[in-house]
């Protein structure tokens, strides 16, 4: 099941953001008067009490007065489009007498420090309004700490905020202020600017503690046990990761706000929240201590969200930890340790997670997010995996799952976690031969400006960016396609990972890299278990490899031009696939690496010729080969063969019409980290493919090459070329067999005639050095050798980690050239 949402239409109403911060500083201030005049009337016991003699009461007036002011206020500026979710929002009362004598806010207060206008659709921000933060604090005298917060969010992130502070300095305080910061870098800027207003000469960047002083640990009074174990274990952190090596300091703080603001203003602080905040309570001073260079996540590390979602009645639920300027090691420390407290994450997510089997162990439940940032529920797990149970065979009840931190990746264009699932049968669906639903699952998830290495592209190639977003669209649409759940996995039997569902949301009328990185997939895959037999290789040895090219074999066989695919119901399956997958498939593709990429081969070859020289120097083919130029002479070709190899890319149709008869739909990047294996019916090892990130169409040999380059231990490929010419025999003979049985061909005989063996050869080694083309311009930047296998390696390719594997290269790139270069520049 896939799942798709757009945000805001572009035909909203425009509103300028720093217009509408000036707007919620000036109507913070406003409610600051409210909150100022209900403590003074008390003080003199003139006030109007809700109660006789109740203080309390006064405080809920006080908070709806407030509310009132605030919320009537930017209502009457900018509508009632404008969205708006406050604390009080049961208690408000348009008729209030209090909304007589407000003055209109103003939208200029910032004019001289953003002079700029950021527009943005008026539907795509949400205000988050608390009229009086640290109510505790107001009734037992401790104003200093009360805030009123006004926060601005937009997908889901806090943006903008004004924290007004009715009592800067205690109940002397002669005047309210407000601290407020706008903190973007996301689809429509890049804005970073806080301040003080009034504005004052006292500067409102984080203030200096001392390095005789330890790291202050910011906490409530909470007797919560999780909360005492997080703030012992902050406390420990605080201690051992000092660079100074002094005692921590443990210092008591009402208000949320109060903490929030401290730790933005103190050096070397972090803070511990409880489970009882709310998006109001937090929103405004985000943004303040991230625009002050601060951190703040929920208890186990993952971004806050703030968006207008009751499903959790605006709660916080999963804890809050805020760190200033430089104390990000201590931050991501504590919540890896909380993380790794199973007892904890029990207690605190049980209502998502059910009970999580097992007793021990690390939860990546940073990444168990759905795609807008709240845990994944057993409930909706559940709900997604019977889907695909046979009719009849769907009475089983999730009792929960886990996350084990062991099975984790964090990689730089996505996340992803092995769910552990706990099944209870009902009625007699356990004991029947129905197969019980999978025991594990494989989430992958994707929110692009979560990541670092997608942000970085903005700036080094934010044509990536786009190209990326993409490549998710297409790997999540395939999977869901009939294409692939009817023909290839079912018709074909090539073994794709299942999908038990999907999600994406990308941003409507997105032309620029920027604007897309708001863009966020998840999918819910079928998990290649060891349990269940499978297993991955650090490069393949040759059986493995031989299996692969028949199962590509099989899937090219059956997307060839002129299958019976392309016959299904009158052509409309090919049609949908045409639609939902890359019109040329391929990783390497100078269309998707940047056609600038052409003109770096010769560089990235000087650079790294370095590396490899000595070892070169006693490769026999390689004796009076002029090395020092061959990256110029590869170079030299790198548009001719790019075209050849990737020949349905739109820059390269009107020179490659004669290939069309050869186009298939290809894997797109047959690395083996992309590829599992196991045992099956005597010993004839299964593969099991992931990762359609770059399926598309193209040339078979393209993948081929792809995938002998990439993937393949040294041994099973020679410097003389023989052994690969058995690998392409071997290949050749499975798609053989697959043409007649997809009816592309009738016979074997007749596949002589339609793919020659000979033009299989030709094509390959065009493709071999479009491969060359990619490895000397771009994957060399990331070259490091590995003597014997380590996880930190497994996801690299050959030439990027195997010594041997280079030197192949490179000795099968001399001799290729020597033999087509002359034709190919003819």
């Amino acid at each position: 099941m896939s799942h798709s949402r757009d945000s805001a239409s572009s035909t909203d109403k425009l509103i300028s953001l720093e217009e509408l911060l000036s707007s919620c500083i000036d109507a913070s201030i406003q409610g600051c008067d409210v909150i100022r005049k209900y403590k003074q009337s008390n003080a003199t016991l003139t006030g109007e009490l809700k109660e006789a003699g109740e203080i309390k009461s006064v405080v809920t007036q006080a908070d709806i007065d407030a509310q009132n002011v605030i919320v009537n206020g930017l209502r009457q500026l900018w509508g009632d489009q404008l969205h708006i979710v406050g604390e009080e929002d049961d208690n408000e009362d348009p008729a209030s007498s209090i909304l007589s004598s407000l003055e209109p806010l103003r939208t200029n207060l910032l004019a001289a420090d953003l002079s700029s206008k950021t527009l943005v659709p008026i539907q795509e921000v949400t205000l988050f309004v608390d009229p009086l933060d640290g109510t505790r604090e107001f009734v037992e005298g401790r104003v200093q700490n009360v805030a009123c917060l006004i926060g601005v969010a937009r997908h889901g992130k806090s943006i903008m905020g004004a924290v007004g502070l009715p009592f800067p300095t205690g109940i002397s305080s002669p005047n309210a202020k407000t601290l407020y910061a706008i903190h973007m870098d996301d689809d429509i800027a890049e804005i970073s600017h806080q301040g003080t207003y009034p504005s004052t000469t006292t500067s409102s960047t984080a203030g200096k503690t001392g390095d005789d002083l330890g790291i202050t640990v910011f906490t409530g009074d909470s007797n919560d046990p999780v909360l005492l174990n997080a703030t012992q274990l902050a406390l420990k952190l605080a201690a051992s990761l000092d660079e100074n090596k002094k005692e921590p300091i443990h210092a008591l703080l009402g208000g949320t706000a109060s903490k929030l603001v401290a730790v933005a203003q103190q050096e070397r602080s972090i803070a511990v929240l409880h489970f009882k905040t709310c998006y109001w309570d937090t929103c405004s001073p985000q943004a303040v201590l991230n625009a002050m260079g601060g951190k703040i996540t929920d208890m186990f590390g993952s971004p806050l969200v703030h968006k207008d979602d009751k499903r959790y009645d605006y709660g916080n639920r999963w804890g809050v930890v805020a760190s200033a300027s430089g104390m990000e090691a201590v931050h991501d420390a504590l919540c890896a340790r909380m993380r790794a407290d199973f007892e904890s994450v029990q207690k605190i997510l049980e209502p998502c997670f059910g009970t999580i089997p097992g007793t021990t162990g690390a939860q990546a439940i940073d990444i168990s997010r759905d795609i807008d940032g709240h845990p994944l529920t057993r409930t909706w797990l559940e709900e997604h995996i019977l889907q695909h149970q046979e009719e009849g065979n769907k009475k089983w009840t999730l009792k929960g799952f886990a996350v084990p931190e062991s099975d984790a990746v964090r990689g730089l264009m996505s996340n992803g976690a092995r769910l552990v699932l706990d099944w209870a049968s009902t009625d007699d669906a356990g004991s029947s031969n129905c197969k019980s639903p999978p025991s594990t699952v494989f989430y992958k998830r994707v929110v692009m400006s979560d990541l670092a290495h997608a942000r970085a592209k903005l700036a080094s190639a934010p044509h990536k960016v786009t190209r990326d977003v993409h490549s998710y669209q297409v790997e999540t649409n395939f999977l869901d396609s009939r294409a692939c759940q009817e023909g290839l996995i079912h018709e074909a039997g090539v073994h794709v990972c299942d999908c038990y569902g999907s999600s994406k949301e990308i941003p409507p009328n997105a032309t620029s890299p920027r604007q897309q990185l708001e863009s966020r997939f998840s999918m819910t895959l079928e998990d290649f278990n060891e349990k269940d037999g499978w297993y991955h290789e650090w490069l393949l040895e040759e059986k493995s490899c031989r299996a692969v090219l028949k199962a590509l074999a099989n899937m090219h066989a059956y997307f060839w031009t002129g299958s019976n695919f392309w016959k299904k119901e009158g052509g409309k399956v090919g049609q949908e696939l045409e639609e939902v997958v890359w019109p040329n498939g391929g990783y390497m593709q100078p269309a998707l690496q940047g056609y600038g990429q052409l003109e770096k081969v010769a560089v990235g070859w000087t650079n790294r010729l370095p590396t490899f020289k000595d070892d070169l120097s006693a490769v026999a083919e390689l004796e009076g080969v002029d090395l020092e130029h061959l990256g110029a002479r590869v170079e030299k070709l790198a548009k001719i063969v790019g075209t050849r190899a990737h020949p349905f890319a739109e820059l390269a149709k009107k020179d490659t019409a004669d290939l069309q008869k050869y186009r298939t739909m290809i894997h797109g990047d047959p690395k083996q980290a992309n590829l599992f294996f196991r045992k099956g019916a005597e010993e004839e090892l299964q593969v099991g493919f992931i990762d359609f990130q770059w399926c598309g169409f193209g040339l078979a040999a393209t993948d081929v090459a792809h995938f002998i380059s990439a993937a393949l231990q040294p041994h099973c490929v020679s410097h003389d070329g023989q052994k690969e010419k058995e690998l392409l025999d071997h290949y050749h003979a499975s798609l053989a067999d697959a043409f007649v049985k997809y009816g592309v061909a009738s016979t074997v005989e007749d596949v002589e005639t339609i793919f020659p063996r000979k033009l299989l050869q030709e094509q390959y080694e065009v493709a071999f050095l479009d491969v060359c083309r990619m490895v000397f311009a771009y994957a060399w930047a990331r070259w490091k050798p590995e003597s014997e296998p380590t996880a930190a390696s497994f996801n690299r390719n050959a030439y990027n980690k195997s010594l041997k594997s280079v030197l192949w290269l490179i000795t099968r790139c001399s001799a290729i050239l020597d033999a087509k270069e002359k034709d190919l520049l003819a």
